[in-house]
């Protein structure tokens, strides 16, 4: 059996907020023979914070996190050696998480087709929840007190950036958000997996005209996976509302809401299935015969649903089922 490394990036980039959260007090306490102070120590949780922010989403490429988590680390205790203002270092800091949040944005749009795949609609809640964050920790930084405010003011930021900090670490170990109730990210993580079954996003009121719905999909989902209609590449909207007995208006909403796709995205995924099924089958089949055989009106737009709805294209799938063939 494969074991775990003890030593993981995420548990290093963790490594480096702990160092983040210990170093400057620890430091600020030996510089000046006596307690280091609230302002101090919420300086060095926002810090901790902005190193897990680093933290990627999804696909992000894993070294920029830990180049720039490590320089944080540097600002930190650079700042607090040379007798800096906590203001002054932790800016310091902020900038540098800034930078790495533009050169990952940078990196992300400059490859456009990852950007409409069906785990883009995931990424999107973790990219929102992870700017979101940001924001709050840019505005803890800013209501730090100067050295000329009161003792008190320092006490009260603390137990904030503390709560700050203990969600992100949750965060990080839990995999969640903590930005979306759970049920909510189950919910997308089922719908963007391809679980055309997934409740809708209303499932919480219960009203009459949600359970017609869910009657009707049913029947839908039952009619597309028993008799296949989607194989006949002229299938329509209107062939669909006929076997299920209603009308293509109220069929179209049904699926928009229950689903989350449209018709012809609908009807996709279940050729990309099927498609995927005859390759497991027979991997010397030839795909122009697959896209065919499944409905698909040409070679480009099944490779364009394939890789939506599969996460590759269809060339990429069956060199690797004919590799696995070959292996055995």
């Amino acid at each position: 059996m494969k074991h775990k490394p003890i030593i993981s990036f995420y548990r290093c980039v963790c490594g480096i907020s702990f160092l983040c959260v210990l170093f400057p007090p620890f430091i600020e306490s030996l510089r000046l023979g006596a307690f280091a102070g609230p302002v101090c120590l919420s300086g060095a949780l926002v810090a901790g914070c902005a190193v897990l922010l680093l933290l990627p989403v999804m696909d992000e490429y894993l070294s920029p996190a830990l180049y720039y988590a490590v320089a944080i680390l540097g600002v930190c205790v650079g700042g607090v050696l040379f007798g800096l203002p906590v203001r002054i270092w932790l800016l310091a800091v902020l900038l540098t998480q800034a930078l790495c949040l533009l050169h990952r944005s940078r990196i992300r749009y400059s490859h456009l087709q990852p950007l409409f795949r069906n785990m883009s609609v995931w990424y999107g809640v973790e990219n929102h929840a992870r700017y979101s964050y940001t924001l709050v920790m840019y505005l803890l930084a800013s209501l730090l007190p100067t050295s000329v405010a009161p003792d008190w003011a320092g006490w009260v930021t603390l137990p904030v950036c503390l709560l700050l900090y203990a969600l992100l670490l949750v965060r990080v170990y839990t995999g969640r958000t903590c930005f979306l109730r759970p049920a909510r990210e189950l919910e997308i993580k089922e719908l963007i997996r391809g679980n055309l079954r997934t409740a809708p996003a209303q499932a919480g009121e219960k009203t009459e005209e949600l359970a017609r719905m869910s009657r009707l999909y049913t029947r839908v989902v039952t009619v597309m996976e028993q008799q296949r209609p989607f194989l006949d590449e002229n299938f329509s909207l209107d062939d669909l509302a006929g076997a299920v007995f209603t009308n293509r208006g109220y069929l179209s909403r049904t699926i928009n809401i229950l689903s989350g796709r449209n018709f012809s995205q609908f009807v996709n995924y279940f050729r990309v299935h099927y498609a995927a099924e005859l390759m497991r089958k027979d991997p010397n089949l030839r795909l122009i015969s697959v896209a065919q055989m499944c409905g698909f009106h040409s070679s480009p737009t099944f490779n364009s649903a394939f890789k939506v709805n599969m996460g590759e294209t269809p060339s990429v799938y069956l060199e690797r089922l004919r590799s696995q063939k070959f292996a055995k």
